[in-house]
């Protein structure tokens, strides 16, 4: 039996609710907890950047079909002559592409909720703001802390300073990324659209299932996910 998408979603979220509360212990901890405040801050960019690759591959995994059929007919190129989404890796690439195919590709960030008392649930639009762009910047932050400067690179003993400056500017970025990873993730909708132009990947359809995700305690690895679907439709 294939694997549900909302199984995969949930997978992907209790890791990533992990990664940030790995990251969260790390970044105020009152002592280098690798012996090195460098090593900290590598070790928390790296959590940072594995969080929006799921964030990538979570949305991939909700609009499948859409995004295969993309890449399908993207044109081939030099580096990709036969497009192949299962090797697709790189969540700056794969944003540009999502953009284009869903406008609630992004988890949408949930405030408080209420309840009529005949069964609906109501929640507010939490006010963070979030788009693939943020998201590929935050991507290029991190990926700054991935590598050594080459040696055979223009003036190696500046691109040296510049990486300690980032070092030393690395712990307040940590704190603005992992805040903001807070807001967008611990209570998100995420939500699946119709495809009923199957020859246009980029046909804007209604919503046909939202999932409402709850990261609950930080004290655990639980998360939740309740399935919402318009009528007649089977949850994916």
């Amino acid at each position: 039996m294939p694997t549900k998408a909302h199984d995969v979603y949930h997978v992907q979220m209790t890791e990533a609710k992990l990664r940030i509360l790995a990251a969260e212990r790390v970044s105020t901890a009152s002592a280098p907890l690798t012996g090195l405040s460098s090593l900290d801050c590598e070790f928390c960019f790296l959590q940072i950047r594995k969080v929006i690759e799921l964030i990538t591959f979570g949305a991939m995994v909700r609009e499948e079909h859409r995004y295969r059929h993309f890449r399908a007919t993207e044109p081939k190129t030099s580096k990709a002559p036969e497009p192949d989404p299962t090797r697709d890796w790189n969540a700056k690439e794969i944003l540009s592409r999502l953009v284009k195919l869903s406008p609630h590709m992004l988890p949408i960030p949930l405030g408080a909720h209420s309840s009529t008392g005949t069964g609906t649930i109501n929640f507010d639009r939490a006010k963070t703001v979030v788009n693939h762009s943020k998201l590929i910047e935050l991507y290029g932050v991190c990926s700054t802390f991935m590598h050594a400067p080459n040696p055979l690179g223009e003036n190696f003993i500046a691109q040296v300073e510049i990486q300690r400056d980032e070092y030393r500017k690395g712990p307040q970025t940590i704190k603005k990324a992992l805040d903001f990873l807070r807001r967008l993730l611990w209570r998100h909708a995420a939500v699946q659209l119709e495809w009923t132009d199957q020859q246009n990947a980029s046909c804007m359809d209604n919503p046909t299932s939202a999932w409402i995700v709850d990261f609950s305690s930080s004290e655990n690895d639980v998360v939740n996910i309740v399935l919402a679907t318009t009528q007649d439709t089977d949850p994916l």
